[in-house]
Order: structure tokens, then C-alpha cells, then sequence
């Protein structure tokens, strides 16, 4: 009688052990650019392009700290493998004139629901200073 409680104990382990949360260690991506306006003197936008080496973060699920970070390739873009189904939040920081440290999070929340999909996102649109 006992055996069957410590098989169910460890079919129930097993089982749990095969879910898997947000975070690396899948077959899904989420790609995207970012597009930045460079201001004037003056707080008028001197120039615009997608910018390389921004530095772009990850959080998994609901955590409040960053999981993982990029940068953006000469032409903005910029990738995050291997992730597993779940929700994230993708940001950046633009200059921000009014803000403490004058910078602000620019964030979207997205959610990956298959496997193997690639989610492809809009622009991020941030200002230099």
C-alpha cells in the first residue's frame, strides 16, 4: 500500500517538474527596432533613425527586475531567444527633459503563446538627449 502513495507522490513531482515558466529555455523569439528622435538645443528634433547599441531589457512573467538585456545591431533591431511561452515586458529608456535622471521607461507587455513563434514588435520610439 505504501509503494502506490510514493508512486502518486512521484508522478505528481514529475509532472510539476515539466511545467514550465517564463524565462529561457524554449524555442520562441521577440524581435523587434528602435527608432530614436535626437533632440536640439533648443528640445526641437534635430535628427531621427533607428539607433544601434540600445540597450534593451527583458522581464519574465511578473518579476520587477531585469532577466536579461541586449543591444540593438547598427540598424536598431534587436532579439531575445530561447523563451518560453508566458508573458514578458520588453523596454528601453529615452531621454526624458522632466523626469528623474531625466530618463523614462518605455515598456510593452506581450505574451508569447506558442512554442516556436517569433513575436515581431512594433518600434520603440525614444528620444536622445
Amino acid at each position: 500500500m505504501k509503494w502506490k502513495y510514493c508512486l502518486l507522490s512521484m508522478s505528481v513531482l514529475f509532472f510539476l517538474s515539466c511545467v514550465k515558466e517564463e524565462g529561457e529555455g524554449g524555442l520562441a523569439k521577440i524581435r523587434g527596432k528602435v527608432f530614436a528622435y535626437n533632440l536640439s538645443s533648443d528640445g526641437s528634433i534635430a535628427d531621427s533613425a533607428y539607433v544601434g547599441e540600445q540597450k534593451m531589457y527583458i522581464s519574465y512573467g511578473d518579476h520587477s527586475f531585469v532577466d536579461d538585456e541586449v543591444r540593438t545591431s547598427f540598424d536598431g533591431s534587436y532579439q531575445f531567444n530561447n523563451l518560453n511561452k508566458g508573458n514578458y515586458t520588453i523596454f528601453t529608456y529615452s531621454y526624458c527633459d522632466k523626469c528623474p535622471l531625466n530618463q523614462k521607461a518605455i515598456k510593452m507587455n506581450v505574451l508569447i503563446s506558442e512554442k516556436k513563434q517569433t513575436l515581431e514588435l512594433s518600434d520603440f520610439k525614444i528620444f536622445l538627449d
